[in-house]
């Protein structure tokens, strides 16, 4: 069934297909976020140094990257609906794994797993949206961005408090249970897309390449990638290290955690607010130079005035929701159809998130070389400024092709 076939479907099945994309959304963060506020007491039980926290923290960000290489393939021969089926089920099983009683192997094996399963979702999300909902990407990708940031903060938000009255452990394997639901719910797909292809008389979900499209010699696609790195790294060093950058200025562990998931919660509303904006103009320069002006603020901010970390929590919270919601779509929005997203999208994050895993393994290995968070803020800083100059480019109304 071709893209304009889907995009003609309305009322509830059109709502349904809303709700099965927002509930995988909810998926893709909450068993990474968990680890930012309980990464200091994980290493106290563990024995494990900053450098090696600093490597956990980046395996999520590596996961995605491999895995996002090799995603659009799989999707074109098992289809989008049973990869991100089974990705769900991979996730929950990867959760669980983690949160054993097994020292190292369990925590870094199941970390290894459930980021693989995430980066399935990660990359096919944007090319369903591409697919099920062509006029409306940037809505839509506002909308299930606002779901991934809000369960993604409420995972941060919670995970100290829950983690003192279960342990850690049960804590960091809570989210398996969301994972298996929403398994149930996106199987409804699964009929519709045997359905669809029994009916379907064109391309099916996701097409093979065309000659002499590669996305590894589009220039804009290039683009788009240095973009998703650059947020994507600024993104994962702050989940991993935020909450101890605000102990190491006298804050609790409790409220390093609060504040982690306000920085996220923010997210919620810049999705919603930047989405909208999206919609409506003409090109995407001019928001990501503001996102990026934001989050210079919010970083300066903590560098120059750390007593004040819960409002630089709030203002680059704000910059950091908006800044992943302008990749996703970049990544829609420069692609023509649902298959050059699929690839455009692997591209984009395998790469973006390879790069971007560098970011929490060095900031732990630059403080405990420097035994100070400054070091990194002002790299930090560098990151956003070359995320501007980037995202000048990436925003402009071209297609990658």
């Amino acid at each position: 069934m071709s893209d304009a076939t889907r995009s003609s479907v309305r009322g509830p099945s059109q709502l349904m297909l809303l709700v099965t994309v927002l509930i995988v959304a909810a998926n893709l963060r909450p068993a990474i976020t968990a680890v930012g506020p309980l990464i200091e007491r994980i290493g106290d039980d563990t024995g494990l140094g900053p450098a090696a926290l600093g490597l956990l923290g980046a395996i999520p960000a590596v996961g995605f990257g491999v895995v996002a290489l090799f995603v659009a393939a799989a999707a074109r021969r098992w289809g989008l609906e049973r990869s991100i089926f089974f990705a769900l089920l991979f996730l929950a099983a990867g959760t669980l794994l983690r949160s054993l009683p097994l020292g190292d192997f369990s925590l870094f094996a199941g970390t290894i797993l459930l980021s693989a399963a995430i980066g399935v979702g990660n990359v096919l999300v944007p090319a369903v949206v591409k697919r099920d909902f062509p006029g409306r990407v940037p809505a839509v990708t506002g909308l299930y961005t606002a779901v991934l940031v809000g369960c993604a903060a409420v995972a941060s938000g919670t995970a100290v408090p829950v983690a003192a009255a279960h342990g850690w452990e049960l804590t960091l394997g809570a989210s398996a249970i969301l994972a298996l639901i929403s398994a149930g719910v996106w199987s409804t797909r699964l009929r519709r897309a045997r359905r669809d292809a029994s009916l379907a008389t064109g391309p099916q979900l996701v097409t093979p390449e065309p000659p002499g499209g590669s996305m590894w010699r589009s220039a804009v696609a290039w683009q788009v990638t240095g973009y998703f790195a650059l947020q994507s790294g600024i993104f994962y060093l702050m989940l991993t290290w935020f909450p101890a950058i605000q102990t190491s200025h006298g804050f609790s562990e409790a409220s390093a955690g609060l504040w982690l998931g306000a920085y996220q919660a923010i997210g919620i509303a810049a999705s919603l607010v930047v989405g909208a904006v999206m919609q409506r103009a003409a090109d995407q320069r001019l928001t990501l130079l503001a996102l990026a002006g934001i989050m210079l603020v919010g970083v300066l901010g903590m560098l120059l005035v750390p007593s004040a970390m819960p409002a630089w929590a709030l203002i680059a919270g704000f910059a950091s929701g908006g800044n992943l919601l302008v990749g996703l779509t970049l990544i829609s929005m420069r692609a023509r159809t649902s298959a050059e997203a699929s690839r455009l999208s692997g591209m984009a994050q395998g790469v973006g998130y390879l790069l971007a895993a560098v970011g929490p393994l060095l900031a732990g290995t630059l403080f405990e070389v420097t035994d100070s968070w400054s070091p990194v803020l002002w790299i930090t800083v560098a990151a956003i400024l070359a995320m501007a100059l980037v995202g000048s480019f990436a925003g402009r109304r071209v297609d990658v092709l």
